[in-house]
Formats: structure tokens, sequence, C-alpha cells
């Protein structure tokens, strides 16, 4: 007879329970959450939660207490290439690349990764981060509601394993939040999770965000990718709340160019049961049919579980290491008391050797430290170079960006007339601030002319210009440097993603890159940030450079953006 699988999806507005029994579905059951019980997938009453899963369970009459979990999408996923590497080095590699890749520093996630299949001259692998707050706050929760987990994913890496064609485009739409996942040689790249505007949203007005999100992540692979474009034929499936109407998402079939299809369930569905709503749950325990073989065609098997919430299981050979130790004692005892009895001088040889083995014994321990401390000392001695190397390159671009400073400031001097005076000059960034005082409109004119047709900037504004008691004129000039690349648009993203709560105390942007300072009420709302910033497939790399607790409770934050533009 078939085993039982339980599984449990959450996220901020709901709990949703099912049974399976083999490929059958026999019980499902969803429990909504208030608002303020669990907050961007983050558990806020963590007792109210526990009560209401034990509710759940009870009411459904489930008593097993192993259970497959699915997470909504919050986590950071990438396929990793290395050049070809023996298994024995792929974990340290892995952890020495995953802070490069990731918006966010290694101690704040729970990583996992799994090796996925490349060509014979590399190693790939993909990894799948979680944010240990999420995580850890969501276990305490099901321990006091008496569960196990057995297995964890996230939903839009559970969606990919149900689907059969190794490329697909996946949209899984929920209340408050909605999933694209794109799946070519079936390894997902990218996954995005955006949450909808705040507020009560209608089903054409979500479709809006939806297709302006579609468009960016379809753009952003094939940019990306554009030697293996998305083809025509490749299918874009729609599982959730959006799976019910045809009539809203059948349209964007013709405007994308791809088949538009309803996801389908791969185990039978009773009737009453919305397969869309429940989808995370229908591919958790699909997962749990399919463990023998890999389930539908992703490249993804691994378990996001981290070690330390996984069961440790007890081997046989360790449940009779006890027993056997007490047999070898008495044997042992027995033998000594027998040469004893036979034999004074076994029992000195006996000694003696016993003395050598432990000396021998404790030269091995020796060297083994000081192998481990060479192996630590030639890794601190790269790790010297490599800083080395890298203050070397930073000397260099600081000394370059010093020659364009000093030609930008005298091409200002040069410029200025001899009746204009100027009071101040700064150079900031890509950015040349001015003030000074001018006899007259004419001067001030001929100065910035002068300014334009030196070639060193890009743009010359007058930010402020008054006339003083005496008749003459204040001004401020801001001249933007030829230098400056950073868009409009990027700026526009990294401002309009701004969560509620959070504010900017800095945005500076330089030579393709943005560097943003400011303070979140909490770490949470750093990561709601982050993850806005990754959705919106502007920046081609987000990295945390500082992140500090005040002593008002905050958290300061210090991002570097590069935009790619």
């Amino acid at each position: 007879m078939a085993k039982k699988t339980v599984t449990l999806y959450i996220d901020d507005t709901s709990l949703r329970l099912m049974v399976t029994q083999g490929s059958q579905i026999k019980e499902w059951a969803e429990s909504p959450l208030e608002p303020g019980l669990v907050e961007d997938n983050v558990v806020i009453k963590e007792a109210e939660v526990a009560a209401r899963i034990k509710q759940l369970f009870e009411v459904q009459e489930v008593t097993s207490k192993q259970i497959a979990l699915g997470l909504s999408g919050r986590c950071f996923t990438r396929p990793i290439a290395f050049p070809k590497l023996p298994k024995e080095m792929l974990d340290e590699a892995v952890r020495r690349e995953a802070p490069r890749v990731l918006p966010v520093p290694l101690e704040e996630i729970y990583l996992s990764w799994q090796t996925i299949p490349s060509s014979a001259e590399q190693t790939q692998v993909f990894i799948v981060g979680l944010p240990r707050t999420m995580v850890d706050t969501l276990f305490r929760v099901l321990q006091q509601a008496g569960l196990r987990v057995s297995f964890m994913e996230t939903k839009p890496l559970l969606l990919t394993r149900i689907v059969k064609e190794t490329a697909a485009i996946i949209v899984d739409v929920q209340a408050k939040e909605f999933d694209i996942a794109v799946m070519v040689g079936g390894i997902p790249h990218p996954v995005r999770s955006i949450r909808f505007a705040s507020g009560a949203l209608s089903s054409n007005e979500k479709l809006t965000t939806i297709r302006s999100e579609l468009t960016r992540s379809l753009a952003f692979y094939n940019t990306t990718y554009p030697e293996k474009p998305l083809a025509p034929s490749v299918p874009v499936f729609i599982s959730g709340n959006l799976a019910n109407e045809p009539e809203l998402y059948q349209p964007l079939s013709q405007e994308f160019g791809h088949p538009v299809l309803p996801l389908p369930s791969p185990l039978e569905c009773p009737e009453g049961l919305d397969p869309g709503h429940y989808m995370a749950n229908i591919g958790l325990a699909f997962q749990a049919t399919s463990a023998k073989e890999k389930p539908g065609a992703t490249a993804i098997t691994l378990n996001a579980l981290p070690a330390a919430y996984r069961t440790r299981t007890v081997s046989l050979a360790n449940v009779l290491v006890l027993p056997g130790a007490i047999v070898a004692i008495s044997l042992l005892a027995f033998l000594v008391v027998f040469n004893q009895s036979v034999s004074a001088d076994i029992a000195s040889i006996n000694t003696r050797l016993s003395n050598t083995t432990t000396q021998l014994q404790q030269k091995q321990a020796q060297q083994r430290t000081l192998s481990a401390k060479i192996t630590e000392l030639q890794k601190k001695v790269e790790g010297v170079k490599a800083s080395r190397d890298g203050l070397t390159e930073v000397l260099g671009i600081l000394e370059k960006q010093a020659e364009a400073t000093d030609r930008d400031l005298a091409a200002a001097l040069e410029a200025l007339p001899q009746s204009v005076n100027m009071s101040s000059i700064r150079h900031i960034s890509n950015v040349l601030t001015i003030t000074g005082i001018s006899p007259d409109e004419k001067q001030l004119s001929s100065y910035i002319a002068k300014l334009d047709r030196s070639g060193r900037f890009g743009n010359v504004a007058i930010t402020e210009m008054t006339r003083n008691e005496s008749g003459k004129i204040d001004f401020t000039l801001v001249g933007t440097l030829q230098a400056q690349t950073i868009g409009a648009s990027s700026m526009e993203v990294a401002l309009g993603s701004l969560p509620t709560g959070v504010n900017l105390t800095n945005v500076n942007p330089d030579k393709g890159t943005l560097a943003i300072d400011g303070v979140a009420p909490n770490a949470d709302k750093v990561f709601s940030y982050l993850k806005a910033l990754e959705a919106s497939g502007k920046f081609t790399e987000i990295t945390v450079t500082r992140m500090t607790s005040t002593p008002e409770g905050k958290m300061s934050f210090s991002l570097v953006l590069k935009t790619g533009e």
C-alpha cells in the first residue's frame, strides 16, 4: 500500500494542507490568515500561526507529524559555472563564489546547492539561498505545532518540477505576489518573485503588472543568452489565481508570441479541487511520488531544507557500538588475566608496545596539526596577494580619477572671465558645482559658453541666480562631466523600488554603478528592497557592502548597484 504524504504550503494570506497517497489526492483544506500574522513571508505572530496550523491538522484529522513544506518564493537562485573541479573541492568553491553572485552576505542565508549538467570542460552548480530570519521563525512555529519537516522547497522551483518540457515559462499568481520562472535545458534562470502594489487590485490591474514583468524577464533572458534565445514554441504556463480566467491570459499568447496554457497537474484531481490554487502542494506531493526518479523535466532535485533542521538518522552500526565495546572490553580483560598468568614477559612487551603506539599517535596528531596550520597559512598568503593586487588596481584607478579631476578644475578656472569672481568650486563624483558673483548676465553667459566649449562637460546648468543689493548677480552652476554613465532610468528604478519606511541618505551615481546609503526599520525591509531591485532586471549585480544596527534599533545599510549602462 502506497505511503501517505502530508504537504503544507504557507504564504502571507493562508495555510494550505494536502494529503496524498501515491498519486491520489485524498484530502485538501485551506485556513486563511489575517493581515499581520505573516508579512513578507516572515511569521510575525509565532504562537498564533502555530495554533492555526494545529487547528487545521485537527479539523482534517491528520495525525502524521512529518510533512513536506512549501514556501512562498522569497529566495535567491543562481546557476554558477566553474572550471572542471573534483567533487571534494566543490563545496569550498561554491562557498567562495556565492558571496560574489548573491546580493546578501552568506551568513544571513541558508545555502543549498547541487550539480547540474554541463560541458566536459566545466562543472556547473545551481544554488538556492533562503533568508535565515524567514526560515528560523517558521521552524520555531512548526516546532510549536509539533511537526517535523523532511523536505522543503520554494514555490517557483516546485512548479518547475511539474512541467514535462525542458524549456518553459511559468507564471504563478497569488493574492499579494506572483512568480515568474524561465526554464531552459531543465535549469530555471531567472526565477523572480514580485509583490503587487498595496491595496485592492482588480484582475486586469494585476495583469498589467504581470505583463510588464514578463516582458522584462523574457528580455533579460534573451539579452543574457543571445546565442540561444527563447523559441516561439516555448510555452507559457499559468497557475494560481489567474489559471481560471482564460479570457484574461489568452491574449498574452498573441502579444508575446508564445502559446499560453494553464499549468497541468501531474496528479489526478478529485472533483471540487482547484489545482491551480493548490499547485505548490501538488508539486510537493509529486516530488515525493517521484523520489526514485527525476520529477518532470527539471534538472533541479535538491532539498532546500537546511542541514541544521534535518533529522539525524541513527544507523544500525551506531546502535551496536556500545554492546560491541562491552564485549571487547570483557574479552580484553580476560586476555590480560590469561597473559599475566602465562608469562610476565608478555605483559611487559604489551606495555612497551602500548607506549610506542601512544607516542606514534601523538606524533601523527602533531603532524596533522602542522599540516592544517600550513594549509591555513597558505590560504592567508593567497588572500594577502589578492588584496595586494586589488589595492594596486584601486590605486591606479584613483590616480586616473585624480588626473581627470585636475583637468576638470583647470578647465573651469581657465574659462573664468576676469570680471567674474568665483566663491567656491566643488568636484564630487561626476558633478562640478561652482558658486560666484558676476557683474551682469552677459559675463555669466560668456562663462557658461566657455565651459561648454572646453569639451569637459556634458551639460552646464544654472541652479540658482539672484541679484544682490549691489546690483551684481550671485549664481550657482552645476556641470555634469562627460564621464557620467548612469542613466535616469536606473536612478528612477532605485528610487521607485523603495519600500515604505526605508529612507535613503545618499545616492551616488558613478561609472555604471549606483552607490546607495540608507536606513530601514529592520533587516526584512532591506531584504524586501533588495528583492525589488533584483526583480526590476535593471541591475547586473547587487552587492550589500554594509549592514549594521543603529542605537535606535534600526538597520543602516549601503548598497552598490551595477547598471550595465
